[in-house]
């Protein structure tokens, strides 16, 4: 978990008081930190939501710490949520290259 540490911290949380919301030892909490152990699923979910974050920022798939939950997921297309998730993974350079040639498409369907 890449960005476990480094999120807690930037959210001002130790880890007992982490370990205390979500009903584990502060040992677990650092185990998961060094890679020691793994969260389940369910508790990899309670540590995203408490840190105000998602899964993916806490496994290292994706670099912005930004909950997903900001976005409506609710109310959005399934293209448009698997378009999100595939841009959020790219590199820079690729996130341009993606821009750009949306820019091309919407330009010229609005000819």
């Amino acid at each position: 978990m890449n960005n476990f540490k480094k999120i807690r911290i930037k959210r001002n949380i130790t880890q007992v008081d982490l370990a205390n919301k979500i009903k584990v030892k502060q040992e677990t909490i650092s185990a998961y930190e060094s890679g020691k152990a793994f969260p389940s699923a369910d508790v990899l979910v309670k540590i995203a939501d408490y840190l105000n974050t998602s899964c993916d920022y806490l496994l290292g798939r994706i670099d912005d710490d930004a909950p997903l939950s900001e976005f409506n997921i609710k109310a959005m297309n399934p293209k448009t949520y698997k378009m999100i998730n595939n841009f959020i993974m790219l590199k820079d350079k690729e996130k341009d290259d993606v821009l750009w040639y949306s820019e091309v498409i919407r330009k010229k369907d609005a000819n």
